[in-house]
């Protein structure tokens, strides 16, 4: 799994890009993103913003704009930003049994994560898009308290089951949910056979 972070995201979580590892890290995160560079289902575009004081994540897959709000990240929580996407989405799809031992073959299949600068005009944009509209700018989080607790499970069902996104397929914009979007293309990746 490829991880590309804007500029600020890697500047302020201090992200260690591929020519900054050690040569035997460095040359398997280059195979990594050699190999999985172009396949949009296993890249994710990073962007952190900040809500209520606090440094937070906001990752969206490249093929189906599926988005993870990731609430009060510290640096030193960033190596598991993977684990915690992957637990997201567990959670998101608990209740679908075939979504979740395909999720499981996915996780197995790319249990690696790397990570690289976000250059792509469309996710950034995407991106953005989400955290001024969805989330105004963090503002939106202030409705998904209860009992002061913040629903970040709630705020990540909502983004992917009730909000419609653009994106192009096959050449035509179309609106599309990304929570069913992200099904639809796991189960065609992996339940083929």
């Amino acid at each position: 799994m490829i991880m590309y972070a804007t500029k600020q995201t890697i500047e302020r979580f201090k992200i260690k890009m591929p020519d900054e590892m050690h040569p035997i890290s460095k040359a398997e995160a280059n195979r990594i993103i050699t190999n999985e560079h172009g396949d949009p289902l296993v890249e994710w575009g990073m962007k952190m913003f900040y809500f209520d004081h606090r440094k937070c994540i906001q990752a969206m897959n490249f093929a189906s704009k599926f988005t993870i709000f990731l609430i009060d990240i510290k640096v030193g929580d960033f190596e598991s930003i993977a684990n915690l996407i992957a637990l997201y989405l567990l959670d998101i799809y608990k209740n679908d049994s075939i979504m979740i031992k395909t999720l499981e073959k996915h996780f197995s299949s790319n249990s690696v994560c790397v990570y690289s600068k976000l250059t792509d005009r469309s996710i950034i944009s995407s991106l953005n898009r989400n955290q001024s509209d969805f989330a105004l700018d963090g503002y939106a989080f202030y409705e998904y308290f209860e009992n002061n607790v913040l629903q970040t499970r709630k705020i990540n069902h909502d983004i992917n089951f009730n909000w419609f996104v653009s994106q192009k397929i096959n050449g035509k914009t179309e609106y599309i949910l990304p929570g069913e979007r992200f099904r639809k293309l796991l189960l065609d990746r992996y339940n083929r056979s």
